[in-house]
């Protein structure tokens, strides 16, 4: 199974705002970066995921498949009270506590990158399982990087360490027969 996995195009938010599962718009530049993406990826798949957020949901439209399917799993991870406020205004005793260990601490109100962790690895289990040839996953930077670390098996707090840019592509692929995942950045 040959599965890509796309990070989103630039949202409409101002540089430095912290958001993860807030329902962003699309910048005015989305067609043109959705032509960029698309030109990495295959003419046709058996299946396309996506998460349900429209930054996700509108570039996956792109894709060809009798299967579109969205799942609450691939939700970017949830800063709760944290949406959408700038990151230079992470300056109290919450902020710092959980920068110190954002791996087991959950935003406030929001989750943990752990919990995170959970439903990310059930997803790809689940994906794993299916009999597909070709699959598109359409997600966001968060979810990205959990897969890709768990397939080379890195440690969450080493996870930052892959750049993501809008519109990346990691192409993952997984042998049934040996159980042996690769996985390479288009």
């Amino acid at each position: 199974m040959i599965i890509h996995i796309i990070r989103h195009t630039t949202p409409e938010v101002e540089l430095g705002t912290c958001y993860g599962q807030t329902d962003l718009p699309l910048a005015e530049t989305f067609e043109q970066e959705a032509k960029q993406v698309t030109k990495k990826l295959f003419d046709h798949y058996d299946a396309v995921y996506t998460s349900p957020l429209q930054r996700c949901s509108r570039l996956s439209e792109k894709l060809e498949s009798p299967h579109h399917i969205t799942d609450q799993r691939l939700m970017e991870y949830d800063f709760g009270d944290w949406e959408l406020v700038p990151w230079s205004d992470f300056k109290s005793d919450a902020a710092q506590t959980w920068m110190n260990n954002f791996v087991d601490q959950p935003a406030p109100n929001g989750d943990s990158l752990l919990t995170m962790q959970s439903r990310v690895a059930d997803f790809w289990a689940y994906l794993l399982s299916c009999e597909y040839e070709t699959v598109a996953v359409v997600s966001h930077s968060g979810v990205l990087r959990l897969i890709h670390g768990a397939i080379l098996e890195t440690p969450l707090t080493h996870l930052f360490r892959l750049q993501l840019d809008f519109g990346s592509v990691l192409e993952a692929k997984f042998d049934k027969k040996s159980e042996l995942i690769t996985i390479k950045h288009l």
